[in-house]
This record gives C-alpha cells, structure tokens and sequence, in this order.
C-alpha cells in the first residue's frame, strides 16, 4: 500500500510540511492554546520536523518529534542536524506520564491505525490540564467514509472520519473539546496547488500512488467531500469505558 505522506513532492511542495494549512495552521493552534515559551510540547507524525523547527525556535518550546518513517526522519535530521527527532509509534509513546504541556497532531492522527490508544497515550502523557493541538481531515458527508476506506492508499484520506466521530473520540479519551474551526478552505488550496504542480490531480494520483485507480479515487472523494479542521482539546478526565 501507498504512504502517500512520503511521497517527495509532497514535501518538496510544502517546504518539508505533508499537510494542508501549513505553519499558518500551527500559529494559530499555538495562540488559542495559550501555551507559554518554555512549555514542553510533543509532536506526532512530525515527518521531516519542519514544524518542530519552527515550535521551538519562534514559540520557545521544549518540542521533540517523533515518526514511524524512518525516510522522512532521515531527510530531517539531514536537513536540520540536532533537531531532536524520534523514531516511535503515536500508539507506544516513549515518554514518562505527566511529561508533555502540549501534544501537536497536524494530520497525523488520521494516518494512525488505532487513534483511541493514540490518544490514550496523548491523555497518559499530558501533564494537568495539558492539551492536544490537532488539524485533519473529517468527512462532511460521514456516508462516503466507506468508499475512502477501500483506497490502496495510507493517508489522512483514507482515515477520514465525521467530526461527530472525531468529538467522540476525544471525549471517550478524557478530552473536553474547547475549540472547532472548520479549514476546509485550506484544503482545497492544497489540491490546487498539485493541480499546478501536476497538470491535473488525475496525474498526482496516477504519479504518486503507483496506479491508483483514479475513478475510484474520484468517486470516492466526491461521496465523502473531504474537510479540514483545526480542533484544540484539553485533558479534564478520566477516559471513558
């Protein structure tokens, strides 16, 4: 199957960032969380650590990130020597409980074959009152979720899920949702952009999913409609059973 999220020109599109939004999206995370310079923040599905970079040198974070991929962590650390990135699952995180102020989620938690032990860990490592800074992908039509299922493709699209199942999902984990803001618009800045790059989004899925086939990918993405959302949920309790 396809990781979508190491595709090359993918990073090469976004100056090292694999998602829609790019680091306008983390700002404006960053400031409605209200988290001070020196608090200490953990990133999942960091890819290559271009928004870490800038969490750490523009906001003052004591940031580390981590990937499953180990080609994206290598271009990294290639790229930026001494960013502190980390090889580890989202579902196993290897850090101590109560040691994170702050866990960052930019179109991560959708590529995450489990996301409820994700963010079981998320609330296990979560200090008091710690919060989760994510942005994804939802479906605003939850009755195409099964078409985006049956892609040959590993991405945010084919974890997509309604935002009625994305607030469940953090509050059976202990999370109380403080914010919502749909972002779709970034989204489909996105796809514009491949379409420059590409000529066509028929190209970049025939390019960069080895022969996906692209009918069904279309027909998929037009049951679903694809959104975008930027979401800020703080740990209040105990996960539910």
């Amino acid at each position: 199957m396809c990781r979508l999220y190491e595709n090359p020109s993918l990073r090469a599109m976004g100056g090292g960032l694999i998602r829609p939004g790019g680091l306008e999206l983390t700002q404006k995370a960053v400031e409605i969380s209200a988290l001070n310079p020196g608090a200490r923040l953990l990133d999942i599905g960091c890819g290559t650590g271009a928004a870490l970079r800038y969490l750490i040198d523009e906001c003052g974070f004591r940031a580390v990130g981590i990937d499953p991929s180990q080609l994206l962590l290598t271009a990294g650390r290639e790229k930026n020597p001494g960013i502190p990135l980390a090889g580890a699952s989202a579902t196993l995180l290897p850090f101590a409980d109560r040691s994170m102020d702050a866990v960052v989620a930019e179109c991560s938690l959708s590529v995450i074959s489990d996301v409820t032990k994700a963010l079981d860990e998320c609330f296990r490592v979560l200090d008091h009152e710690g919060v989760v800074l994510a942005h994804d992908i939802y479906a605003r039509n939850p009755s195409g979720v099964a078409g985006l299922r049956g892609l040959e493709l590993k991405s945010c699209l084919t974890g997509a899920v309604s935002k009625e199942e994305w607030l469940q999902r953090f509050r059976r984990c202990g999370f109380t949702l403080i914010y919502w803001e749909d972002h779709s618009r970034v989204l489909k800045e996105f796809a514009a952009r491949l379409i420059f790059d590409h000529g066509s989004l028929e190209a970049f899925w025939g390019c960069s999913a080895f022969g996906l086939d692209q009918q069904q990918m279309q027909s998929a993405l037009r049951s679903a409609r694809p959104g975008y959302f930027l979401a800020v949920a703080r740990k209040t309790g105990d996960p539910c059973l």
